[in-house]
């Protein structure tokens, strides 16, 4: 057998592993939305779906506010205009800045640091952008919390690459409030604290009467949506909720996906984020090509130092490969190139590599997709409704194809044509909502 047939055959194997028949699509969607209801009602389900106790903006939120946005390794401190809906919202001030320093001596993420010490660092990026009269505090806070009202929030644990040790338990917006105040910035006042994929929603819906669902699609994986009949709270009035949909894990998987969730730090947490997100989407492929590197005859895949160890790959790796349109594919040369001069890849092998990335980023935006649908399930069972998803992350806005990708499927299997179910990309999501959902307390909106 021909090395190309050979090629042939573990493509045609891996797309059966890799692809979704309207009957496993609509099984995920109808279950997912069983989850959904499930979480709601306090049931074991594989979805938090946390309350976030704000609703919608009125869009007529104005003023000038303080954002934090505290996610990954990096903090983010803006000034940030609300002109008000149909006008995009200013931003008059930037400050970034790592929470590890190798350079400077510090490192805030190590499990050696304390509580007070890492809130107090984050105290002082807020004393760069704030200008000393009296400013409001809406605080973007990407990990795990329990949300108890919009101003409070306890934390529930690390995600990321994080250590730091004694949170457990402890409201996020009352250790900035305190840290604050042992650093006598006394003028700003943390008022809301909520996750950035709420944020991307807030931010969607202020722009969009119409938006009603916010996804990250980026490193990570998330979506939370608005609840017309919410379990807490004011019954009465819309709800934002987190589901934590990375969490879902009734999903056909691949023996590529078992492996990765055994070797994760978190094994048999966040499924469906393993297989979609792109923290993960160049690891799946680098496994799928090492795996099969012997019967293909691809011997180099060995001598590549980005094919040796895990994550190896990264998403924009692999964003290389599936967007080289080449006839040639010349990009995916070039890449081999940078990484091994002395080692010439035939053009079968080239897209023998192709063919396996849009593979693993077809499935992730075709499961994308799928919890889309479940939430749509819920929501608008009968297709009534024209819907609009607010989004934000590198994956969906940087990866080649996967915003066609994510709205085919949908039309596909899921009968949500583009007319009923649109895509609106939202800028600096995180600060911007913030922002909004320190608006929305002033103006007295939130429960």
């Amino acid at each position: 057998m021909t090395e190309e047939c050979k090629m042939a055959k573990i493509l045609l194997n891996g797309w059966k592993d890799f692809s979704l028949s309207t009957e496993q699509f609509r099984k995920i969607t109808e279950d997912f939305a069983e989850a959904m209801d499930a979480g709601l009602s306090d049931q074991p389900s594989p979805l938090q779906m946390l309350p976030a106790f704000v609703g919608r903006p009125k869009g007529n939120e104005t003023g000038v506010f303080l954002s934090l946005d505290f996610g990954g390794t990096n903090v983010r401190v803006a000034e940030v205009e609300l002109c008000g809906a149909g006008l995009n919202p200013i931003i008059n001030k930037m400050h970034k800045v790592s929470l590890k320093n190798a350079n400077e001596g510090y490192d805030y993420t190590d499990s050696c640091v304390q509580v007070g010490e890492l809130f107090e660092f984050i105290a002082r990026q807020v004393a760069v952008v704030a200008n000393g009269t009296e400013q409001l505090l809406g605080h973007s806070f990407s990990y795990a919390s329990k949300q108890n009202s919009l101003g409070r929030a306890n934390f529930v644990g690390w995600t990321k690459e994080i250590k730091v040790a004694g949170l457990a338990g402890q409201d996020i917006n009352g250790l900035l409030a305190d840290a604050l105040a042992r650093q006598q910035i006394v003028t700003v006042h943390p008022v809301a604290v909520l996750n950035d994929t709420t944020a991307t929603l807030l931010a969607a819906a202020y722009a969009l009467s119409e938006a009603d669902l916010g996804s990250v699609c980026g490193t990570g994986h998330n979506t939370c949506y608005y609840e017309a009949r919410p379990h807490h709270g004011d019954r009465a009035q819309v709800m934002a909720y987190n589901a934590e949909s990375g969490g879902f894990d009734r999903l056909p998987s691949s023996i590529f996906d078992e492996q990765l969730d055994a070797d994760s730090e978190y094994p048999g947490r966040q499924r469906l984020e393993k297989m979609v997100a792109g923290r993960y989407l160049g690891e799946l492929t680098r496994r799928i090509l090492w795996s099969s590197r012997g019967e293909c005859g691809m011997r180099f895949v060995e001598e590549c130092p980005a094919f040796r160890k895990a994550d190896g790959l990264s998403s924009v790796d692999v964003a290389t490969f599936v967007g080289d349109e080449t006839k040639d594919l010349d990009r995916i040369n070039h890449w081999f190139a940078k990484k091994m001069s002395e080692v010439s890849i035939s053009l079968s092998e080239r897209n023998f590599i192709k063919a396996v990335a849009e593979m693993v980023v077809n499935r992730s935006a075709t499961l994308i997709a799928a919890s889309y649908a479940g939430f749509l399930r819920r929501m608008d069972p009968h297709h009534y409704r024209r819907h609009i998803v607010g989004i934000n992350g590198s994956l969906y806005e940087k990866m080649p194809g996967f915003p066609a990708g994510i709205q085919t499927a949908l039309a596909k299997y899921g009968g949500w044509s583009a007319e009923q179910l649109s895509f609106y990309v939202v800028d600096e999501a995180p600060v911007v909502g913030a922002a909004i959902a320190a608006a929305m307390v002033k103006a007295g909106e939130t429960e």
